[in-house]
């Protein structure tokens, strides 16, 4: 039972650090490679196109339409970058603590 709680702690633990992740990396983004974010943005949009009519009827289309736009994807591919970098984070430094901690 506690493996379980310590399981669902540390996952909330990289939500929260990816979420706090995904701002700072669009605030330094913004501040200091405007030419990269934008060439994500550029990405997105092209996928939003590559996307855009899908072969559904015109209800799903217009849900389609609504909740699938270049701004949701920017912000899919902002948090895959973001939850990479936490990832790697808790590798390297959760071996660390565990090779500190185990002898």
């Amino acid at each position: 039972m506690l493996n379980i709680l310590s399981l669902f702690g540390r996952a909330s633990a990289k939500l929260m650090a990816t979420f706090v992740t995904v701002i700072g990396l669009m605030l330094l983004g913004f501040t200091f490679f405007p030419s990269a974010l934008n060439a994500l943005s550029d990405f997105s949009n092209y996928l939003e196109g590559f996307l855009r009519d899908p072969q559904v009827d015109e209800q799903g289309k217009f849900l389609f339409r609504t909740l699938v736009n270049e701004n949701t994807i920017f912000g899919i591919l902002m948090t895959m970058i973001a939850r990479s970098l936490v990832e790697l984070a808790a590798l390297v430094f959760g071996g660390g603590w565990k090779a500190m901690f185990s002898g």
